[in-house]
């Protein structure tokens, strides 16, 4: 049975007033939203278009992890290892686009690399303010950095409530295996329970330091894709 849109607010400001019998004072309000709506409609991109998208990521986790090595090798695209890091003071921004895998699309990642000391990371707790992504790293060889992955978790959570943030685990220093102390399928565990995608690393030998923003894009792709739908399903 045909419907008259005018009933789900989309026509114009006076067939909302007409179906809904809102007061006029709140019709401006209704027809603003349903003109942002349109107008969002016509700025979506069309069918086949070619996607950038840009996504604030957070580079979380304790002091000595990897964080920065992961983001100096990948910004550089594994060119080189800095042997010797400083402890991040602060937060460190570091911009690289990357493809999303089997599309011709790509998301600009804004990677904000937090200092890993609480001081710090209380101090600029407004720079983790309205994230999209998040990449947390803890060291195979450290259970305490694995088991403070709920603190950032938590950390994170608090700044988006009411939010879904993509995010991946990501267990780095897997070339010191002898030194190993958390398993993989604890880690795996742990990352499934928490709705995270996991992957393990080794920066040090440049193994899989692209997997974890590789994850991060396809997850970002794949909610920006959802969203789409539905504004199109609104419109």
């Amino acid at each position: 049975m045909s419907r008259d849109r005018s009933q789900w607010g989309w026509a114009d400001g006076r067939s909302v007033a007409r179906a809904t019998r809102l007061p006029r004072a709140r019709l401006s309000v209704v027809a603003a939203l349903a003109a942002s709506v349109r107008a969002h409609r016509r700025r979506l991109p069309r069918a086949g278009a070619m996607v950038r998208l840009a996504a604030k990521c957070l580079l979380a986790g304790d002091p000595a992890v990897g964080k920065s090595a992961l983001a100096q090798m990948f910004r550089s695209d594994g060119a080189h290892f800095q042997k010797n890091y400083t402890l991040t003071a602060g937060i460190e921004l570091l911009v690289k686009a990357v493809s999303v895998p089997e599309t011709s699309d790509s998301v600009e990642f804004f990677i904000f690399d937090s200092a890993g000391k609480d001081l710090f990371s209380e101090m600029l707790e407004k720079l983790w303010e309205q994230p999209n992504v998040l990449c947390l790293v803890y060291d195979v060889t450290n259970e305490q950095s694995f088991n403070n992955c709920n603190k950032w978790l938590e950390k994170l959570r608090a700044q988006a409530v009411g939010m879904h943030i993509p995010g991946v685990l990501v267990g780095n220093k897997t070339d010191l295996a002898d030194r190993r102390v958390v398993e993989q399928e604890q880690a795996q565990e742990w990352a499934e329970k928490h709705g995270l995608e996991y992957c393990e690393m080794s920066v040090k030998e440049m193994k899989n330091f692209e997997a974890p923003f590789h994850i991060l894009a396809k997850l970002f792709h794949q909610l920006y894709k959802e969203k789409v739908e539905t504004f199109h399903s609104l419109a």
